[in-house]
């Protein structure tokens, strides 16, 4: 089963997301984290399918989170969404150009989102299945 990571500083949001999850049976394990510093540090150990970042954060805020992750050989080829609530002018290409691969606004459409989430852990789950012989690529 892949896991998401979500880096999410506020429990009410969390529990959102991870109602979401449980009610809408999206095929994943989805670890919370409420920092910057821990997404860094659970990413690493982890090696989520996918990263849901929160941008605005006290410390470590998810931009630079996600420009260290991008730095981090580790880390650095997991899919990142930003999530945020407080969407400003310019704030969609700073999330792309700090390596971020989806940039989504609050209040979150459950449906949709969970409909996106679906769509992506299905063709990750291909992606990552064995070739047909049952061996891996050469250099893997």
């Amino acid at each position: 089963m892949n896991t998401v990571l979500l880096v999410e500083d506020n429990e009410s949001n969390a529990s959102i997301l991870q109602d979401m999850f449980e009610f809408d049976g999206i095929p994943a394990k989805l670890v919370t984290v409420q920092s910057g510093e821990d997404a860094l540090r659970v990413a690493s150990q982890l090696n989520p399918a996918l990263i849901l970042m929160d941008l605005r954060m006290p410390g470590i805020d998810g931009l630079e989170a996600t420009l260290f992750l991008r730095m981090n050989a580790q880390t650095r080829d997991i899919p990142i969404w930003a999530i945020t609530a407080y969407a400003m002018e310019g704030d969609e290409e700073r999330a792309r150009e700090a390596g971020c691969d989806d940039y989504i606004t609050k209040p979150i459409n459950s449906k949709k989102m969970a409909e996106k989430l679906n769509k992506f852990l299905e063709q990750r789950e291909g992606r990552d299945a064995p070739t047909e012989t049952g061996s891996r690529p050469e250099g893997r």
